[in-house]
Parts: structure tokens; sequence; C-alpha cells
């Protein structure tokens, strides 16, 4: 019952326009004076064809619902199964649908890509954090833990979480980015004050030449990117130091070199993929793999490049290409 008085609140027009027929033909009738018999007959006939018309479009818009009323609960599964419509606008409702499952369906496979992507992350960010908690917890038990090793893995802890974050606004850049004018010598001297616990701890040497450059960057996803290149460096340099330098043959070009232990050649083609470690990694059971990996996308978002160049047993040069924006410091 529910479903045939809503069936004629939707056919209203058709039936108002039916009734006002039915009034124009009686007044033409009672102006010509025409018998009503004749006028009765008019309006029965008129009315047992409406009457099948109606019942046959009720047929089909009760079965019609039925079905659809049926496919609620799983619309995504009957998209594709679906017969070509009847009228012009059924077939416009059904293209949309149809484009509508389309975009839901790609944004499921993005969403489970992105998911993927981030437990992935998860799970070499969990094995990395736990290096610094390891020590932490190694010391205490043979009551070495002194005030330079508990900053040191604290911050260790504390750039971990950092790049957590960093990894998380990764994937909405678009958003996160705040380009600016910033001052290169400047941002070097920031970020290596940072980490000269690191290099008094080591014995490592350092050595910064001004660059009198300034780059329209972002400041924050620079400075990350300069941090994961310095971590690197002090993780696998032993003995001797980081300089950090223009390129002689080109000012544009930012130089990051250390005197570690190097990258062997099968190792450096891959050096920026995600989770990569390669034998260094390996070998010092330290590495998850992330940080190049992220600053080779944000130096491609930022519209840089980084490459690198390195030789076993003598160390390893970062190459940073700012010449899309720099500009030299009056």
């Amino acid at each position: 019952m529910r479903v045939f008085i809503r069936y004629l609140l939707d056919q209203k027009i058709a039936l108002l326009t039916y009734m006002g027929f039915i009034l124009i033909f009686g007044v033409t009738f009672f102006l010509h004076d025409i018998p009503f018999e004749a006028y009765s007959d008019a309006l029965l006939f008129s009315f047992f064809l409406l009457a099948v018309i109606a019942a046959v479009q009720f047929y089909r818009y009760y079965s019609k619902h039925q079905q659809l009323d049926g496919r609620k609960k799983a619309v995504k599964l009957h998209v594709l199964d679906r017969k070509r419509g009847s009228t012009l606008l059924e077939e416009d409702y059904e293209e949309m649908l149809h484009s509508l499952d389309k975009e839901y369906r790609q944004e499921i496979g993005e969403s489970k890509r992105i998911n993927h992507k981030l437990m992935d992350y998860y799970s070499m960010w969990s094995h990395q954090i736990k290096t610094p908690l390891a020590v932490l917890n190694l010391k205490m038990q043979e009551n070495q833990l002194d005030h330079t090793v508990l900053k040191q893995e604290l911050f260790k802890i504390d750039q971990y979480l950092d790049m957590m974050l960093q990894y998380l606004r990764l994937n909405h850049t678009e958003t996160d980015f705040v380009f600016e004018t910033i001052d290169i010598d400047r941002l070097i001297k920031e970020t290596v004050k940072k980490y000269a616990t690191f290099f008094i701890y080591q014995n490592l040497s350092f050595s910064f030449q001004e660059t009198k450059q300034s780059v329209i960057s972002d400041k924050k996803w620079l400075q990350f990117v300069v941090e994961q290149i310095l971590i690197n460096a002090i993780k696998y340099t032993k003995r001797g130091g980081i300089r950090i330098y223009a390129n002689p043959e080109n000012s544009k070009e930012l130089i990051i070199a250390d005197s570690g232990i190097g990258i062997l050649p099968e190792d450096r083609q891959r050096i920026f993929e995600k989770g990569y470690t390669g034998y260094n990694g390996h070998n010092h059971q330290k590495a998850s793999g992330l940080g190049l990996y992220m600053s080779d996308e944000v130096m491609r978002s930022l519209g840089h490049t980084i490459h690198i160049t390195s030789e076993v047993g003598k160390g390893t040069k970062v190459w940073l290409d700012l010449s899309q924006h720099l500009y030299q410091i009056e």
C-alpha cells in the first residue's frame, strides 16, 4: 500500500493533467449541448485505458523498486551487472552510477595502497627505534649510562619520532610546503649544531666552507634532507670527519662529504629505494632504508636533485643540486 501511495504521488502531474482534460472536455460538451451519455462513454473509455496503462506502469514501478531495494546493501556488487535503461534519464543515472562506482573503486584502491605503504613504514620504523632503546637498556644493565650516552640515545629517539611525522606529511606535501628565501649557510650551521654532541663523542672533525648562497625552498623539508645525510655520515664514519662545501665547478651545488666506510658499487644503484639498506645497513643493523628514500622524494618535490658518489674505504659524497632556485647573496 505504501508503494502504491508513493506511486500516485510520483504520478501526480500526470493525474492532474488527466483531470484537467476531463474538465476541459466536460465544459466543451456542455457548451455544445452534446448529450451527457456521449460524454460519459468517452469518460469511461478513457478511464479504462488510463487504468490499464497505470497498472502496467505500476507493475514496472513496483518491480524496479523491489530490485533496487534488494541491492541497497550491496550496491558495488550490482553496478556492473545492470541492464540498459529504458529511458534517456535512466541511462544518464546509470552512467552517473557507473562513474561513481569507478571513482569509489579507485579511492578504495588508493586507500589500500597508502595503508600498505604505511604498514611497511611502521614495520621498518619500529625496528629502527628499538636500537637506541636497546642501547639504553644495555647501558643501564652495565651501569654505564652516563649523561652523554643518555643524551645521544634520547636524541635519536626524538629524531625517529620526527621522521615518522615527516613521513606522514610526505604524502600530503601539496599543502605542507611553505616556500621562502633560505640562507643556506645559516641552515647548515643550525643543523650541524644539533649534532655537535655526536661529533665530539665520536671524535670526528667538521669543516664547513660558507657558500654565500640562498635558495627558494621549504626550510623544514630541506633541513630534514640535510639532517638525514648528516645522520648517515656520522653513523658510518669511524675516523676522520665530515666536510660541507660548494662544488668548485658549480657553486650552486652543495656537497656533504665524509671519510666513512663508503658504499659498495652494487648498492649505489638502489640506495634511494624504500627499505633498501644494502651491505652497510645489514652489517650495522641500524638502518631502516627510509632516510635516503625520503630525502630523494623530498628533493624531487622541492624541484631539487640529489645523487651520491662513493668509494669503499675512502668515504661518500652527497651532492645536493639546488641550482633551480639558487641566487648569489649581494
